[in-house]
């Protein structure tokens, strides 16, 4: 080897360089990792956040539900606040307040429910098979919803209504 290829190669200036820029992208990488990972978490916990408020705007729909029932299917209408077409892919949900009102953006729809398929209920010291009386069943939805987080909750529930006399 002759002395100049020698001297280039043992010679060791800007090497703290290097090394300094090296560990500075590895820190880097670091830091980004980090902060990745934490803003994750908090889009996961938005996403909780804004489900359980949804949730909590369903509830209060179920409540009001059972609360206002009339079996009067005539009063099933949306002058009534029941949504009409919950069935169809894009239904027109007639939005609500929750009643505590803390939440602006929490709300809640009902859908127009439906008289069950499934048999009346036998009341506790009443005869069906005479004719006698029975709790109706009813279908229906509830949608609970928060806008401030884009989140959405539906529930199906069955509802009773009775004793009402059974006419076979």
């Amino acid at each position: 080897m002759d002395r100049k290829t020698k001297m280039i190669c043992t010679n060791e200036k800007g090497f703290a360089l290097l090394a300094a820029l090296i560990a500075s992208l590895v820190l880097l990488a670091v830091g980004v990792l980090a902060i990745n990972l934490s803003s994750s978490d908090q889009r996961a916990s938005a996403v909780t956040v804004g489900d359980k408020k949804a949730l909590a705007g369903m509830e209060s729909g179920v409540h009001r539900l059972v609360q206002d029932f009339v079996p009067v299917p005539a009063d099933w209408t949306a002058a009534n606040n029941y949504t009409q077409n919950c069935t169809s892919t894009i239904p027109s949900y007639i939005w609500r307040a929750i009643a505590s009102g803390i939440d602006a953006n929490t709300r809640f729809a009902v859908c127009k429910p439906v008289e069950s398929n499934m048999h009346p209920l036998t009341p506790w010291g009443y005869d069906l098979t005479s004719g006698g009386y029975g709790i109706k069943r009813y279908d229906t939805t509830v949608v609970g919803q928060n806008t401030s987080y884009n989140s959405l909750t539906k529930v199906d529930i069955g509802i009773g209504f009775g004793p009402v006399p059974m006419h076979q």
